[in-house]
């Protein structure tokens, strides 16, 4: 075993030092001109540098008398010395492929094709063992175009204790415009995973304190594997060592010298795979949220919890004689183009679509992360759906013949949220009596003649800057205990809403406390100003009914028994 181990030293040797000769001699003939810019300069003197490095590694690399203790050679000697070689070839394969898509390519085209041509026949050397008779894929030679990159570039992990190895793969994957992160070993990758969400890791085998090997049984171990593509780039290039890397979880298995358009090509898919699992997430949360949860999906957040949360129902008035006359298809874009619009609002103040029901969404904000200012941001983006009306009308009333209108309900408190789905399909969401005084709110806009109603506990809950307006206590239908009914408006209404505002909430109270009279000379005088407020003329009628109707005084009932859903 160990004569066969010194014959192929000597065999690699034999061919690799003048191989490497020639390399230097290549190296040489690169031109060297004051016009190319200061990169390309750097490049080619780097190139030369290392050609003397490389003449130099297979020298030391593969010795030709070692001297080994008991002149026994170590069963790993030839393995390492492929390693280091090969590494030092990636330096060079890595500064060619740079220097291929440099502006200046043409100017050093035919001098770099003779390095890269020799690059290959040392690879051939180092690759081929003497009992071998296929060689190694051949390297691409230059090509003076951009390497492929994805529209959503990645957060990666650089995990690498050779400097030039990292800076390279920088150079590569900058222009992409990924975010880098880098590690010098295999304990501060470990450290760095834990602390930040990664879309990729590069990760090399061969490094101190903790091996490549280690981190990917401690990144299963922990579970980040399952989530955090990994993929091995190494000077190693046995298949033992791939299939070993594979078995523990790794998406991909590069050996060194880095073809870089390979290396582009298979991170991409890993990332496209990623961005897929996000798409899924995508339908219910923010964009941010859903690369979190296609990250590092949390279980605590997707299993069912009890929750303080705002849930907002929007409904599409008239939609069925709106769709009736449309037919199925035009029903189909309208439906999108104005759903589409709301979905927006929704998503850009931080909400999870939950549902949508024919013409009703459900949106929900204070869960699965926690929102302290859920109530404020529910209505934020219930005063942005109304404020969108008129573009959408402007661009679908002549094509629907109709106004396009909606009625919108938001209810504050503790709800079931989680996975409300089954095994076959995920919907977040959540349940209970929450969930139901939201939807029966948004049915009281129909009754109260007003588009937006919020609850008490969400009023509750608002900060100061919110413009709104009790009209009510009702009793809804399958929910015994009553509840206050706000009108919800604009933050710059003016100054006349918030006075007569102030006016109708004296009547409200005078109607509560059975002052009828009083409450109807008020309402009057609120109706001769604003003719068309909805709620005021449905405070007058339950005054003039209750007045009409002369009931003693222990019967009369202020809760409004709302007629239906």
């Amino acid at each position: 075993m160990t004569q066969q181990t010194q014959q192929e030293i000597n065999r690699i040797r034999e061919a690799l030092i003048p191989a490497a000769t020639d390399l230097l001699s290549a190296a040489e003939l690169i031109p060297s001109s004051q016009d190319f810019s200061g990169q390309t300069r750097e490049d080619i003197g780097k190139i030369r540098s290392y050609a003397v490095e490389f003449r130099q590694d297979a020298e030391n690399c593969f010795p030709k008398n070692p001297d080994f203790p008991d002149g026994k050679v170590p069963v790993d000697f030839l393995k390492q010395s492929r390693h280091d070689c090969r590494n030092s070839l990636n330096h060079l394969f890595n500064l060619v492929q740079l220097l291929s898509i440099a502006e200046e390519f043409k100017k050093i085209g035919t001098s770099l094709e003779k390095v890269s041509a020799v690059l290959e026949q040392c690879l051939k050397i180092l690759t081929v063992s003497s009992s071998e008779t296929s060689s190694a894929d051949p390297v691409p030679p230059p090509a003076a175009k951009p390497l492929k990159s994805l529209s959503h570039p990645g957060v990666i992990l650089i995990a690498d204790d050779n400097e030039e190895n990292r800076n390279l793969l920088a150079r590569l994957l900058e222009p992409a415009g990924h975010t880098l992160h880098f590690a010098k070993d295999g304990v501060e990758a470990i450290e760095q995973i834990g602390k930040t969400v990664f879309d990729a890791v590069l990760l090399d085998i061969q490094m101190p304190k903790m091996d490549g090997f280690e981190v990917l049984a401690s990144l299963r171990e922990s579970g980040h594997l399952g989530q955090t593509p990994v993929i091995v780039v190494t000077g190693l290039q046995e298949e033992q060592d791939a299939v070993r890397c594979i078995e523990i979880g790794a998406e991909d298995f590069l050996s060194r010298p880095i073809r870089p358009a390979l290396l582009m090509a298979r991170l991409n898919a890993s990332l496209e795979k990623k961005r897929l699992r996000e798409q899924v997430f995508e339908q219910y949360f923010t964009p941010e949220l859903a690369r979190e949860l296609a990250r590092n999906p949390d279980p605590m957040k997707m299993a069912a919890r009890h929750a303080d949360v705002s849930l907002l129902f929007c409904d599409v008035r008239e939609f069925s004689a709106i769709s009736e006359r449309l037919g199925p298809s035009q029903t189909v874009d309208w439906l999108r183009g104005i759903m589409g619009e709301f979905s927006s609002r929704v998503i850009d103040f931080g909400g999870v679509l939950v549902d949508y029901t024919g013409d009703e969404l459900l949106a929900m904000w204070g869960a699965p992360s926690h929102q302290p200012d859920h109530a404020d941001l529910a209505c934020k983006a219930a005063l942005a759906i109304m404020d969108s009306l008129d573009e959408l009308n402007k661009k679908w009333q002549p094509i629907v013949e109709a106004e396009t209108k909606v009625g919108v309900g938001i209810n504050t408190g503790e709800a079931l949220v989680g996975n409300i789905g089954t095994h076959r399909k995920f919907k977040y969401g959540p349940l209970g009596t929450t969930v139901n005084l939201a939807s029966r709110v948004q049915g009281a806009t129909k009754f109260l003649k007003t588009p937006l109603l919020i609850t008490g506990n969400t009023v509750a809950q608002l900060s100061e800057e919110f413009k709104t307006r009790r009209l009510c206590k009702v009793r809804v239908q399958n929910i015994h205990e009553p509840v206050d009914l706000y009108e919800l408006v604009e933050n710059d209404i003016g100054d006349e809403w918030v006075e007569r505002a102030k006016r109708y909430e004296k009547a409200l109270c005078l109607f509560e406390e059975n002052k009828l009279v009083d409450s109807s000379a008020i309402l009057g005088n609120v109706l001769v100003e604003t003719r068309n407020d909805g709620p005021c003329l449905q405070l007058m009628s339950r005054v003039v009914e209750a007045m009409l109707s002369d009931l003693p005084v222990d019967e009369f009932c202020p809760i409004w028994d709302l007629p239906g859903k």
